[in-house]
């Protein structure tokens, strides 16, 4: 079985990127990589092996940031797992549904799209994973059903990883979908399927998190937005999810464990926001929340 690591991206300034990454590996992290980001910032990218001692070591690596003025809106946190893509059979990676409207696939299985359904073509990556984790399968399915319900004009995906999330949108009636990451090369990869599915003229992807200079007019403008980050970045931006959607607007939120739900509701609720529906699949959960 492959081994499963929390990913802590976090964005900062140049002049302090080296001190602060000293600090990340006095706390437990592993190496820490730099990537370019925006002008006069860089992106600070390290991982946690999930396992005892993991959350602890994340709790002092986000104390050790606060020192730099690091606020929760510049920090990312998400799951991937271990895989060698090069030498696994590529048979493994065949098309997979999802609810029923959406099909991921390879873009190697050019299979027939079964009808009433939309293909998303997902390349698999170390780095964004096949698509196929829980999390993601419970963001899809939330996806599906507010876009059955009302498709969404503005569909804003924050922590997009691959692009994933935002694809699904637009080919299921989604007008536009911004998608959003700290990390550069996740920019890169969410182009790529952008341009891999047609969709680079309504999906703009850009480097940055859930603020209003990066949202400009789109600021209390989005009908839908979603999120499948970590617990801690995702309580830290409620306030900022609440005032990025329009009244009406609706959030998934994934990336957590289903005994997490209580206190995402909490700082969901907290920030305004209305709860409308949980869900689980295996240990993973997903909260559903409208602005009234």
């Amino acid at each position: 079985m492959p081994r499963k690591w929390m990913e802590l991206l976090v964005q900062v300034p140049n002049e302090v990127a080296e001190d602060a990454s000293g600090l990340l590996i006095e706390s437990g992290a592993a190496a820490v990589e730099t990537r370019d980001a925006r002008p006069g910032t860089s992106v600070l990218v390290t991982h946690f092996l999930l396992e005892p001692g993991a959350t602890g070591k994340l709790r002092a690596a986000e104390a050790a940031l606060s020192g730099f003025g690091v606020e929760g809106s510049a920090i990312s946190v998400r799951n991937i797992e271990e895989a060698d893509w090069l030498t696994q059979s590529r048979k493994k990676f065949t098309a997979r549904n999802y609810g029923k409207r959406i099909r991921v696939r390879p873009p190697w299985d050019e299979s027939e799209t079964p009808p009433g359904r939309v293909d998303v073509i997902l390349e698999p990556s170390l780095a964004f994973g096949t698509g196929r984790h829980s999390s993601t399968h419970l963001c899809l399915l939330a996806i599906e059903r507010m876009s059955i319900e009302r498709p969404p004009e503005r569909f804003l995906d924050v922590g997009c990883g691959s692009g994933i999330l935002s694809a699904a949108a637009l080919k299921l009636g989604a007008k536009q979908a911004l998608a959003l990451d700290l990390d550069p090369l996740a920019v890169d990869s969410a182009r790529s399927l952008a341009k891999a599915n047609g969709l680079s003229g309504r999906m703009r992807v850009e480097v940055g998190t859930l603020e209003s200079a990066t949202l400009g007019d789109w600021w209390e403008r989005v009908d839908t937005l979603a999120a499948n980050i970590f617990l801690t970045p995702l309580r830290q931006l409620a306030p900022h999810m609440s005032d990025a959607l329009a009244p009406g607007g609706r959030a998934v939120l994934s990336g957590i464990g289903y005994e997490q739900l209580g206190a995402l509701t909490a700082a969901v609720e907290g920030a305004g926001l209305e709860v409308r529906r949980t869900s689980r699949l295996e240990e993973w959960g997903a909260l559903e929340a409208e602005k009234p």
